[in-house]
C-alpha cells in the first residue's frame, strides 16, 4: 500500500494566510524538484518549437 505523509504549513503575507498542504507518496518515482524541472524544461523546449514556425 502506498504511503503518505501529509504536511501542514501556514505563511501570513500582508493580511493573507496561506495555508500549504503538502503530500509525499512513498511510490513517487521522481521528486517535486524534478517534476518541476521536467515541466518548465517541457514548456521551454515547446515555446522555442513555437517561435521558430
Amino acid at each position: 500500500m502506498d504511503e503518505k505523509t501529509v504536511g501542514v504549513t501556514e505563511k501570513v503575507i500582508g493580511d493573507t494566510l496561506y495555508v500549504i498542504e503538502s503530500v509525499v507518496s512513498s511510490s513517487a518515482k521522481e521528486t517535486a524538484y524534478e517534476k518541476l524541472k521536467r515541466l518548465i524544461l517541457n514548456e521551454s523546449e515547446s515555446q522555442k518549437i513555437k517561435l521558430a514556425s
